[in-house]
Formats: structure tokens, C-alpha cells, sequence
């Protein structure tokens, strides 16, 4: 009797076991899977080998340029396939060694050179002209600084986005109230995705502090949500987040590469200086408003030294 029921034991652990081993192969052929998919469906590489503004290529560790492109997604302009044009432009170079980071806005109705399109206008509009691509190039004419890489967020995804990280806590830079929520300076607040949306993307409340407002904004929503996704508590949602960044992101580096940033460029994100570019809003001979920087070398010269480049 001892003996049967040793028996039945052993037969229980073995099945437990098995049952076990075969739940671990499928769930790591399942994130497999969608690791391949999602590489697939985000992945849009730059047609070049590095930015013409270095010599070669940047070895692992080094000071990385990074611009952040958020994607204003237009119903109507879908429709008449006239492109998307970059509602946000932000730059990063990040320092891993020096634990640093600068972070420059890039107002988007900046009048620039477009490059590959041969005119003088808004940069927004290189995005929806000519990709990413031309979009990468004209932001390195413009501020003549390398890109070694790129990510374009659908803006209309973010919302979704945060939603599946459960919100993200961020401070309000400014006093202002916009579609039914109130915000005070200085003050946190956990937002949900259409808060975060709303908050990030005003500027002409009383208040909100113009582009400028708006500007600072992004960078504070971009900062809560690569803190929030760097947090062990968003492991849990992982297939939701893959879905989400699967919809509404492109990008040329790899999921490895971003990985690998991700791991090495991790702890520059705790010293972040956050900089909007100097100039002013005027109109343009075409009769258009445009932003014209102006007075920025030490900006510029910061971000530059952040990359140990001169």
C-alpha cells in the first residue's frame, strides 16, 4: 500500500513537473514571437551607415545623439495621403559615463532647410515629406549636431501607451486648466493616458506658457514614461506594452540595440537638462508664422560636450 502510494506520488511530482516545463517553452516561444513581430513591425532603418556629421560608426558605451520624433497622426490629412508631420521634436545625447543627459526641444514650426526637398519651411513638415530620413537629415542641418538614431511615436498612441503602464506620475511646470482638467505648478499629479495627452499638448490656455509650455511638457511626459517602462512593475503588462508599441512606433534600431540602451544608458536618465531653443515667432516673407532660433551656440555647444565632440 506504502509502495502504490509512493507511486502516485512520484507519478504527480513527474506530471507537475512536465506540466511545468511545457507552460516555460511556451511562454518563451510565445515572447519569442512576439519579440520577432514587434522587431519586425517598428523596426525602419535609416538609409545610411552612420550620421554624416561623425567619422565612423559609435562603438558600444559611447555618448549617443538621439532625436524623438512624436507623430501627429491627422485623420484628414491621412485621407488625402498628405503624411504626418512631426507634432514634436525633441533631441537627446546621453553621456553613460558622465551620467548625463541633454534634452533640447525643437519648436515645430522652426523655419528650417528641408533636406532632399530643396526648400525653406516649417521642419515639422519634413517628417511628411520625406520620412524619417529626410526628417533625421533636416534636424542635423538645422542644428548641426549628429543623430545617431531616431524614434517617431504615433501621438495619438501615447494615450494608449501610458494607459497599459498604468499611468505615470508627473510635476505640472505651469498653472492652466485644458479640456476639463486643472493643473498647479509644482504640483504631482498620476496620470492616465488622456491626461497625460492633454496636459502635454497645451499651449494656448492662459497659462500654459505657449510653445514653450508645451515644449518643457513633452519632455516631462518623455521622462515619466522611460522611468515607468525601466520599473520592474510594467513586466507584468509586457504583451499589452508590445501591442501598444507594435501600433504606434518606428524606430531604426533593433529591439536588441534598444535593449542594450536601454541597460548601459540607464543611469544618465537620473542627471536629465532640459533645454527649449532661444528665438521668437514672427511672420515669414511667404506671409506664413515661423519660429526663428536664434542666440543658441551655448546650447548647442552643451549637447555637443555631452557627446564629447567640440
Amino acid at each position: 500500500m506504502k509502495k502504490r502510494r509512493k507511486s502516485l506520488s512520484k507519478k504527480i511530482v513527474v506530471t507537475i513537473i512536465i506540466i511545468l516545463a511545457v507552460l516555460i517553452i511556451l511562454a518563451a516561444a510565445f515572447i519569442f514571437y512576439k519579440l520577432t513581430a514587434l522587431n519586425s513591425s517598428i523596426n525602419d532603418p535609416l538609409d545610411r551607415k552612420h550620421s554624416e556629421l561623425r567619422d565612423k560608426p559609435l562603438k558600444d558605451g559611447e555618448p549617443i545623439s538621439i532625436v524623438l520624433f512624436g507623430i501627429d497622426s491627422d485623420e484628414v490629412r491621412g485621407s488625402e495621403h498628405g503624411g504626418q508631420r512631426s507634432d514634436s521634436i525633441v533631441l537627446l545625447s546621453i553621456n553613460p559615463k558622465d551620467k548625463e543627459t541633454e534634452m533640447i526641444s525643437v519648436p515645430r514650426d522652426t523655419h528650417a532647410k528641408i533636406v532632399g526637398k530643396g526648400t525653406e519651411e516649417k521642419i515639422n513638415h519634413a517628417y511628411a515629406y520625406g520620412g524619417s530620413d529626410m526628417a533625421v537629415k533636416s534636424v542635423e542641418k538645422l542644428m548641426n549636431v549628429p543623430i545617431d538614431h531616431y524614434a517617431a511615436i504615433n501621438m495619438d498612441g501615447v494615450s494608449k501607451f501610458i494607459d497599459e503602464i498604468n499611468g505615470i506620475d508627473v510635476v505640472s511646470n505651469a498653472n492652466f486648466n485644458v479640456k476639463g482638467y486643472s493643473f498647479e505648478k509644482g504640483k504631482k499629479y498620476h496620470m492616465d493616458g488622456k491626461e497625460a495627452l492633454a496636459f502635454m499638448r497645451s499651449r494656448k490656455e492662459a497659462g500654459a506658457g505657449g510653445d514653450e509650455g508645451r515644449q518643457a511638457r513633452q519632455q516631462l511626459v518623455i521622462e515619466a514614461v522611460a522611468k515607468k517602462l525601466l520599473n520592474p512593475s510594467s513586466i507584468p503588462k509586457i504583451n499589452s506594452i508590445f501591442n501598444a508599441i507594435e501600433d504606434n512606433v518606428k524606430t531604426d534600431l533593433s529591439l536588441t540595440e534598444l535593449n542594450d540602451i536601454r541597460s548601459d544608458y540607464k543611469n544618465a536618465q537620473k542627471n536629465v537638462k532640459r533645454h527649449t531653443l532661444n528665438g521668437e515667432n514672427t511672420l515669414g516673407k511667404d506671409g506664413l508664422y515661423y519660429f526663428y532660433p536664434s542666440d543658441n551656440d551655448q546650447i548647442i555647444k552643451d549637447y555637443k560636450a555631452n557627446l564629447n565632440l567640440k
